[in-house]
């Protein structure tokens, strides 16, 4: 009898078994848990998250035990020996080339073919959901700061992921009320709006950007 190959792990997979890592989880946990600390890092749908711990059963880096409370049973996952040796030789890879996709720098690029205010109602969406994301996060922040969250043990690497967020917000609201500010002068998107001193300035910062060590 030919046996089936192992399941191909994703990077989805590898998310998982950090979690799993860290405490035994359902799968109704692990997708909230996806929610709450990774959904800027690695946004995934539910119905992926709810079929990926099986696929690490299947492959011997999980296990389930069942769970009975009241009338109903709950399947909790926790990682096995080799599901943390998958994990600890991941971790000495290297990481995927990072991907952006923000479509309001796709409509900045060929907004060319519309209007000056279809460009501003662009910018200030994007402007407005970096605002109510900052926003959401706050008692989250907070709640770090005053009692160290749910894992006060892994502190020191939350914050940092924290971090590079509330910047990288940061930088998306100043564009996009930077940009809009400049938009806003503007008769048209075409060809007919001239290259000023305001637009040579964002050429030169990006030059310097490139040109200065870090």
């Amino acid at each position: 009898m030919i046996s089936s190959p192992p399941p191909r792990l994703t990077t989805t997979s590898y998310a998982l078994l950090g979690l799993l890592a860290v405490q035994p989880w359902t799968a109704y946990e692990l997708t909230q848990q996806m929610r709450r600390s990774l959904h800027y890092v690695w946004p995934k749908s539910e119905s992926v998250l709810y079929t990926e711990p099986k696929k690490l059963v299947e492959a011997g880096l999980a296990e389930v035990s069942h769970q009975r409370r009241g009338d109903r049973t709950r399947a909790q996952y926790h990682i096995t020996a080799a599901g943390r040796r998958a994990l600890q030789e991941w971790l000495d890879t290297e990481p995927a080339t990072p991907l952006f996709e923000l479509e309001v720098m796709l409509r900045l690029i060929f907004a060319d073919q519309g209007t000056p205010e279809q460009l501003l109602r662009s910018l200030r969406s994007t402007g407005a959901w970096a605002d109510a994301e900052m926003a959401a996060s706050r008692s989250q922040i907070e709640n770090y700061l005053e009692t160290g969250g749910p894992f006060p043990e892994r502190l020191h690497l939350i914050a940092l992921l924290v971090g590079f967020y509330g910047e990288l917000f940061g930088l998306i609201r100043r564009f996009a009320d930077q940009t809009a500010e400049l938009v806003e002068g503007w008769d048209a998107t075409t060809s007919d709006v001239p290259i000023d001193a305001n637009l040579r300035n964002l050429l030169e910062r990006a030059l310097r950007s490139i040109d200065t060590p870090q």
